[in-house]
């Protein structure tokens, strides 16, 4: 977890990543079975978003950025829970 962002402030919790890894669909579906509405930045569709998180220094997925401005790259499973909480 960081707070030094380097990247543009969200205004829900944004994942960035690729359906491919482990790591990002284990965030998505943790999200989803906590009914967490969020965003997907899928790489492989938007290449612009891969651009500008590596630009930030970010190469790992996924890179999890939350509206308080925090960021987390491949957060652990008590990460995305406090995430979840810090939503509600």
């Amino acid at each position: 977890m960081t707070s030094d962002l380097r990247l543009p402030a969200v205004d829900t919790v944004t994942v960035y990543g690729i359906d491919t890894c482990e790591d990002t669909s284990r965030a998505r579906n943790h999200f989803d079975a906590a009914g967490l509405i969020y965003r997907y930045v899928n790489y492989d569709l938007d290449p612009a978003a891969k651009a500008l998180v590596h630009a930030a220094g970010y190469t790992h997925t996924p890179v999890v950025v939350t509206p308080q401005g925090t960021l987390f790259v491949e957060p652990s499973d008590e990460e995305l829970a406090g995430i979840v909480a810090s939503a509600r």
